[in-house]
């Protein structure tokens, strides 16, 4: 009697765990309400881009565009890289956004497997932020 009990109780926190686990995995949401500062990078070529968004309007629209995306976990080996990046930051914190230049509306995560999509307004808008200091994406 005092098994079935154990065994019981045993898969019960089991399964709590085990929910508490899938939730977190199917709710990964990004926050940059912490950011100051977006730090923007962009080499390409014989270009070298690294400029500091402090404007308060733009840095507001970085953040809507990005806060609250879902983000999931890949192995994709779409046109990533650190050498085009957006950075949002507050000096102690930060979180690394690489949008793929081969006009996907995909955006890794630092160097990391995980990935967000953004609809194609948002990423409209994003392209437009990035090429007023000079970023373009050639493949788009």
């Amino acid at each position: 009697m005092k098994r079935s009990k154990i065994w019981i109780l045993l898969s019960l926190v089991g399964l709590i765990i085990l929910s508490v686990l899938c939730v977190r995995w199917f709710t990964m949401r990004i926050n940059t309400d912490f950011a100051s500062e977006a730090l923007l990078e962009f080499y390409y070529d014989d270009i070298s881009i690294s400029v500091t968004i402090t404007d308060e309007d733009e840095l507001l629209l970085l953040k809507q565009i990005l806060n609250g995306r879902l983000y999931f976990r890949s192995d994709l080996h779409c046109g990533f890289t650190t050498d085009v990046s957006v950075t949002m930051t507050n000096g102690k914190k930060s979180i690394t956004f690489c949008p793929a230049n081969d006009g996907c509306p995909l955006l890794r995560i630092g160097t990391s497997r995980r990935y967000l999509e953004l609809s194609t307004e948002s990423l409209a808008k994003l392209h437009e932020i990035l090429g007023k200091y000079g970023m373009f994406f050639p493949c788009v």
